[in-house]
């Protein structure tokens, strides 16, 4: 997209992704459903991967306790400021 330029764009919970207002009023329980299958999902090699991407976040479980490490101390801080 060029400079200056803007687009809306709305999703549904059934797209598997969703806008940010429409995310802020997903309860916990909500939320925690939503994370997988439509956020992460762990393939059938056990490699934790975002859906919408295929991106790989995590291969074994030292990775996966390394990223909620991260999130719990470098993430979550600074979503509470």
């Amino acid at each position: 997209m060029g400079k200056g330029m803007e687009m809306e764009v709305k999703f549904t919970f059934n797209d598997e992704v969703v806008d940010i207002d429409t995310m802020r009023q997903f309860s916990v329980d909500e939320y925690r459903s939503y994370l997988e299958p439509y956020l992460f999902f762990v393939d059938h090699h056990g490699i934790l991967r975002s859906t919408l991407g295929q991106w790989s976040y995590a291969t074994k479980a030292e990775q996966v306790r390394e990223l909620i490490r991260y999130l719990q101390e470098d993430v979550l801080p600074k979503c509470e400021e």
